[in-house]
């Protein structure tokens, strides 16, 4: 029996999985590192400390820009950046896993990087934040770059939902990585140019 052409699944499946698996990672990163802190075997400082990003610090301090995503200062912190993830990294992956960790990736390097070279010497910085505004950069210029109706209509419910994250963007708090968040957010606008670079005609 012949069948016609076969339909590209949806991605949902495999992305839901792929998301919470790295938000699950976080929860066990920082759980692990409150029991070895109680047992005292963290070696003479705060995980945060060890892992976190030190602005100037030399191209040798280059390694956290690897690790401080994954360490969070407390729950709340953790929490925060938890629903975010899921929130923006759902939407962003909506086309596959493919798309949601090219996201990832290019938004973690950036916001570390920016953070090791402009933000203050004598602070440290953790936590996923620069990926989650990397998130709504790319969700928000995705439509402009690629084109495509439900990328612009996808561009716009986020502008709508989450426009006021945008004020991250900029010093304001205290103890908030605005730096991190900035560049965070530049990297995902180059992760949704290159993905509208590679992107099939008439591909929506």
């Amino acid at each position: 029996m012949s069948h016609g052409p076969a339909s590209r699944p949806l991605p949902t499946g495999r992305l839901l999985p792929t998301t919470l698996s790295f938000v699950a990672l976080l929860w066990i990163v920082h759980t692990l590192r409150l029991v070895l802190a109680f047992l005292g075997l963290l070696p003479g400082q705060d995980s945060a400390q060890i892992f976190g990003i030190h602005p100037g610090s030399g191209v040798t301090g280059l390694w956290a820009v690897f690790t401080a995503p994954l360490i969070h200062g407390d729950w709340q912190h953790l929490f925060g950046n938890s629903v975010s993830l899921l929130v923006l990294g759902s939407l962003v992956g909506l086309r596959g896993p493919g798309q949601l960790w090219q996201v990832s990736v290019i938004s973690a390097l950036a916001s570390g990087v920016g953070i090791w070279l402009i933000a203050p010497r004598t602070t440290v910085h953790v936590g996923a934040s620069g990926i989650v505004f990397g998130y709504l950069g790319a969700l928000l210029f995705m439509g402009l770059f690629q084109r495509r109706p439900l990328s612009i209509l996808l561009s716009i419910a986020c502008l709508v939902l989450f426009g006021e994250m945008v004020v991250g963007l900029f010093p304001g708090a205290p103890g908030v990585s605005w730096q991190g968040h900035l560049f965070g957010f530049l990297g995902g606008v180059l992760a949704a140019r290159l993905m509208a670079r590679d992107q099939s005609p008439g591909e929506d």
